[in-house]
């Protein structure tokens, strides 16, 4: 394997090739780290099968764990902590990085900045070469949010942290109350388990997981899931476990599936009150009609979140320090491989839908 190198994605044929190239000499605010670990994120696969359009060629690759190799010199570098960064720390790391001065950033907004520069998400060009997890470097600019990866955290695990975590963190952060409530989270994947792992923390009184996959649904019930629900199944089922409920309907509803269906069927299962936080729906869809009288007189909320802030993203940090052990989080890592063999890893990711595959640099 090269000793500077990024493998690039080119949408126009949809390889993934290696690219040598050196090393650039750090601007002012720039740190140089070496990539250790990049899981692949379901945006990342969106875009190699098209469902997803990013500039090409492009190096893929956001969920990163490195180490830091050089900081820019005469200038001190701290994590959103308040620790000094040196050479040597393992770190993550913001998928974003913003400009201070953006109202945006001021509103606690950093990820619809004007200014925003999204890790994985920009076309490799002479200037911008090292931008992304699937290369033996990245260069992290000025205002992304840096946090040190906690010695309780499974290393091969802690890229999964700075987006399904930080962004599962993000959707908590928009709801009211949890303590005591009955929870429908819609989707098993990775953002799903994790959120239902959160909620369980907060002292939900139930948690509900709805899937189309049987054993994606069983392994739920190892993170915090009370109740699972295949959406295949009669409706009357899920009425059933509602039923039991003082408001005879959930009063959080989490989407982390995308799914109109599945969304379709937590507005009808709603409680009183209910809460919806909408986060699965990033590729271009459908409409949902909503009945403003039903919305009114049931005193429903949707509120909408797209990745996270710097907030959650420390929030998302201290929580898997505190609970990494108390869920099995290390087993959604289900493949590995070198990163010369990233097109294998993507095939195989598509084929076999892993939680996640882990690409070692």
């Amino acid at each position: 394997m090269c000793s500077s190198c990024v493998m690039l994605f080119n949408e126009k044929n949809g390889s993934i090739l290696p690219e040598y190239t050196a090393l650039p000499t750090l601007q002012k605010g720039e740190i140089l780290v070496k990539n250790k670990y990049t899981t692949l994120c379901g945006s990342d696969l969106h875009t190699f099968t098209g469902r997803r359009k990013e500039p090409s060629p492009i190096v893929l690759g956001h969920e990163i764990v490195g180490e830091i190799l050089e900081l820019a010199q005469n200038e001190l570098f701290y994590d959103l902590n308040g620790n000094i960064l040196k050479a040597g720390d393992l770190i993550t790391w913001t998928i974003f990085a913003a400009t201070e001065s953006d109202e945006f950033v001021k509103d606690k907004m950093p990820q619809k900045s004007a200014s925003l520069f999204k890790y994985g998400h920009v076309q490799f060009t002479e200037k911008e070469k090292f931008n992304g997890g699937l290369g033996t470097h990245c260069v992290l600019k000025k205002g992304t949010g840096i946090l040190k990866v906690p010695l309780s955290v499974d290393e091969k695990f802690a890229p999964i942290i700075n987006c399904a975590g930080a962004t599962a963190m993000a959707a908590h952060r928009l709801i009211d109350q949890i303590e005591n409530k009955n929870v429908l989270i819609l989707g098993a994947g990775v953002l799903g388990l994790i959120a239902s792992a959160i909620a369980k923390q907060k002292k939900a009184a139930t948690v509900t997981i709805l899937d189309i996959d049987d054993t994606r649904l069983e392994k739920s019930k190892s993170f915090g899931a009370d109740t699972v629900y295949n959406s295949l199944n009669p409706i009357e089922e899920l009425s059933a476990i509602t039923s039991k409920f003082y408001k005879n309907g959930f009063d959080v509803v989490i989407d982390m599936s995308g799914s109109v269906d599945a969304i379709k069927t937590g507005l009808q299962f709603s409680a009183t009150g209910a809460q919806h936080i909408w986060i699965g729906a990033v590729t271009p869809t459908e409409n949902i009609e909503i009945n403003p009288e039903v919305m009114i007189r049931k005193l429903l909320s949707i509120k909408g979140m797209h990745n996270y802030n710097y907030e959650d993203f420390i929030n998302a940090v201290n929580f898997f320090e505190d609970h990494f052990t108390d869920y099995p989080f290390g087993t959604f890592v289900e493949k590995e491989f070198p990163l010369q063999e990233t097109g294998k890893a993507f095939q195989y990711a598509i084929k076999h839908k892993p939680y996640r595959v882990l690409i070692t640099i």
